[in-house]
């Protein structure tokens, strides 16, 4: 058995020699979960990109603050972990952290009988990041009229999935059930695995386009991540046609009975991160955007004499 349990140490020492010029270094943390996501995964047999996915939605946190990754680190829980599974999840780190050049440290497991059922698992993800201050420091206020864009997620990323499961009944004969709506089955649908923003968000600021305000969009919802785009104290106008919500949503608000402005609370609904900048930047955002792949959503406007978010 894999050292029966406990710590798998990789890593000791992270080199940060090239951030000595920085005027002014700052540490950053962030931890993200993949419990329910975790679950579904497990079910249809599907658990090679969980580990992938937890780097995946970390690194996305820090890159929204400009920041760049130095390590990841993970916890995973179990009643009694299977060591074929620990080996799974922990390829897709390996493989993840390889691939975005992040030193992986080390994966820690939990053994909580009292906690969790046999084969039930939690998943949490620990990265560091390190960033200059001094720019974080200079960004310039939001604004009257400035610009809200979204780039699209590819599925829930790591939110919503307890609701998805227990609003449509979701059942391991259930995600097998191939919808040509989706050009997949509802459960390779739903694991699809979360994009990286990294790139993308790297290429504009290199433009020397100013993101005023940048968030991923999880842990409580589209609402959620524009009240923190919007730094809990402005409003903003979204334009966003129902037709534009990806398929997979519909089937949750029509299968589920989840009122749009519910879901809103809960999922992503399409957007994986979403960005402010000025209306004069605007147009620059997109087009760089857009030469790194993007489909960028210009979704409405920042208004700074209100409060409310008003859906249109």
């Amino acid at each position: 058995m894999r050292e029966k349990y406990g710590l798998k140490k990789l890593l000791n020492e992270v080199p940060i020699e090239q951030y000595r010029t920085l005027s002014k270094p700052m540490l950053v943390s962030r931890s993200k979960a993949v419990s329910g996501k975790l679950y579904i995964a497990s079910e249809i047999g599907q658990m090679d990109k969980i580990g992938q996915d937890c780097v995946t939605v970390c690194m996305n946190d820090i890159a929204a603050i400009g920041a760049d990754p130095l390590f990841f680190y993970d916890n995973i829980s179990s009643a009694r972990p299977r060591d074929e599974k620990l080996q799974i999840i922990e390829a897709g780190i390996t493989e993840a952290c390889k691939e975005s050049g992040i030193q992986y440290a080390g994966s820690e497991i939990s053994l909580l009988p009292d906690n969790y059922s046999l084969d039930q698992y939690d998943f949490v993800g620990f990265i560091v990041g390190i960033m200059n201050l001094k720019k974080k420091s200079e960004t310039t206020p939001l604004t009257d009229g400035d610009v809200i864009i979204g780039l699209p997620s590819n599925g829930l990323h790591n939110d919503g999935y307890i609701t998805a499961r227990k609003q449509m009944f979701l059942s391991r004969g259930s995600m097998e059930v191939y919808y040509d709506t989706l050009g997949s089955t509802l459960g390779e649908a739903l694991v699809q695995p979360v994009r990286s923003y990294r790139k993308s968000l790297e290429m504009v600021r290199e433009k020397e386009i100013e993101l005023k305000s940048c968030v991923q969009v999880s842990e409580g919802g589209l609402d959620r991540a524009l009240r923190i785009l919007l730094q809990e104290k402005y409003g903003a106008v979204i334009k966003r046609k129902e037709e534009t919500i990806p398929p997979l949503y519909r089937m949750i608000h029509r299968d589920g009975n989840m009122e749009l402005e519910q879901m809103r609370q809960i999922f992503n609904m399409g957007l994986g991160m979403l960005m402010a900048v000025s209306e004069q930047d605007a147009d620059r955002t997109v087009e760089c955007l857009e030469e790194q792949g993007e489909e960028p959503i210009l979704l409405g406007l920042v208004e700074t004499e209100r409060e409310l978010i008003r859906y249109l």
